[in-house]
């Protein structure tokens, strides 16, 4: 039988836990760059009037705002969006 110290063998403990810490660290990163957010100002709807931020469930070029109706159209190159006014319920 191989004979180890207590030394030896709280140095293996230890080496064992930060292996193991940095695979748990290096699986998070991973994770959290899978589930982040890609969003760019195409995707990006601002309502002028009501001021409402949101992305719409499908892509598209033109849509209604949720929470008033008004017809916006999507950030361009970071310019102020265009909001046209439509019908109310």
């Amino acid at each position: 039988m191989i004979g180890i110290g207590f030394a030896e063998f709280f140095s293996f403990l230890l080496m064992l836990t930060m292996l193991y810490i940095a695979l748990l660290w290096f699986r998070e990163n991973r994770r959290q760059r899978k589930n982040e957010w890609q969003l760019s100002n195409r995707k990006l709807f601002h309502c002028n009037t009501c001021h409402l931020s949101f992305i719409p469930k499908h892509p598209v070029s033109l849509c209604r705002c949720p929470r008033c109706n008004t017809v916006c159209i999507p950030r361009r190159d970071g310019n102020e969006p265009v909001v046209k006014n439509g019908r109310t319920k």
